[in-house]
């Protein structure tokens, strides 16, 4: 018997309603903001997530699946989208020279890490970015997008991290008084810490280890070196945030994994997703476009993954219920139930019965086992009488209705349940 490699999933229909509800709320948000689908290539060449992401970060050092073409050329299967979108931008003329432009995408993201709880080797994202303005207000939508995705998924009990890693000018006074303060704490840092020390010192920042945890708790903090821009800036955002009502909480250590960001980095998490806490991530990254070759354009984006988001939300979601299951007695009164499953279909209710059950009571439960709205019950009396009897699965109540009125009242029972 054949097994899947660890980290990947199988998508199955018991939870396909919930991934199809993620997806198109989230389409519908973008629409909303004005955002435009990109579909973006699975595979790249190395050096676009090597020169975009960073060669020290985990993602390319560790995590990348990478391979080699016939041609020698060496290729990887995408870590995550915002440097495939970035490529794609200037590759196809700065998308025809546009002054900015508003790009989303979903698919599919792989990284060779540890499974565990929210952590996949192929995992699945969707993601926004936005070319062609520093100025905060962008930062601002691109966190509001992500705030509206949330409200119209239901979720709840989550936080808003925000901070400002500053830019080219504030930034390098910032890590050297950073560097010096590890390295009197050197003997304290896991192995990978004192590697990072010397080449990506940033990334210090980010370590879960416990020790590393505790030098943190006390190491310098970032926004007291920003420059007059990068305050102004970051005080902007914030009023923006208060303004459109965004609740946020202030993490002067928040840096992300990516060495892209300048300025604004912002995380969504939850504590109910244990160690891998964050569902929802982005940031400002105003020198990506220039460093693929592109000309000098401020940009911000983010990130969110979909199993992540499916795990804070409840197990069952109004999309997915089926309208009605259509239960019958007798012959005849399977062969009305056939009838009437066309008509309801055609006007876009969905509609399911068993062509093998016995009973009305086994027919009730398997009703109840597809969280069918209703149950349409045909029997001899009903065929008799040209009516219909309707059981409502959640109250149990019933009632009779005409034949003819059977899609109106199952529209209307349909519209109240979503």
């Amino acid at each position: 018997m054949f097994k899947k490699p660890p980290g990947i999933e199988d998508i199955f229909p018991d939870r396909i309603e919930k991934w199809n509800f993620i997806l198109n709320t989230v389409r519908e948000v973008f629409r909303i903001f004005n955002y435009r689908e990109i579909i973006i290539p699975i595979m790249e060449y190395t050096e676009v997530f090597s020169r975009g992401i960073g060669d020290e970060t985990d993602i390319v050092s560790k995590e990348m699946f990478t391979f080699e073409d016939r041609g020698g050329r060496s290729l990887a299967l995408r870590p995550e989208g915002t440097a495939s979108v970035v490529r794609a931008y200037i590759e196809n003329g700065e998308y025809n020279r546009r002054s900015t432009c508003k790009l989303f995408y979903f698919g599919p993201m792989f990284r060779a890490e540890r499974p565990q709880k929210g952590r996949l080797r192929q995992f699945n994202q969707f993601g926004a970015e936005f070319f062609g303005s520093d100025l905060p207000y962008y930062d601002y939508e691109i966190i509001a997008i992500m705030d509206m995705i949330n409200s119209h998924l239901g979720l709840g009990n989550y936080s808003l991290l925000l901070n400002s890693i500053g830019c080219q000018q504030c930034r390098p006074r910032y890590i050297a008084d950073l560097i010096q303060y590890y390295t009197e704490h050197r003997e304290s840092l896991c192995q990978d810490c004192q590697r990072r020390l010397g080449k990506n010192p940033l990334r210090l920042l980010d370590c879960k280890n416990e020790s590393c945890q505790q030098l943190k708790s006390t190491a310098p903090v970032i926004t007291s070196y920003l420059c007059e821009k990068c305050t102004a800036h970051h005080a902007a955002l914030q009023e923006y945030l208060g303004t459109g009502g965004i609740a946020y909480e202030e993490d002067p250590y928040l840096v992300r994994g990516l060495d892209y960001y300048t300025r604004t980095t912002f995380e969504f998490v939850s504590d109910r997703l244990g160690g891998q806490n964050a569902f929802a991530a982005g940031g400002r990254y105003d020198t990506l476009v220039e460093t693929f070759g592109g000309r000098p354009t401020p940009a911000v984006g983010f990130a969110a993954g979909i199993e992540r988001i499916a795990l804070l939300m409840e197990e069952r979601t109004e999309s997915d219920r089926l309208d009605v299951f259509i239960v019958y007695s007798g012959t005849e009164a399977y062969q009305k139930g056939l009838e009437l499953s066309g008509r309801l279909r055609e006007n876009h209710i969905s509609v399911d019965l068993d062509p093998a059950s016995k009973s009305i009571a086994s027919q009730l439960k398997k009703a109840d086992r597809e969280n069918a709205r209703a149950a349409l019950i045909i029997g001899d009396e009903e065929i008799r009488e040209n009516r219909l009897t309707v059981k409502n699965m959640e109250t149990g109540e019933q009632e009779s209705i005409e034949s003819e009125h059977l899609v109106h009242y199952m529209e209307s029972i349909s519209t109240e349940g979503r």
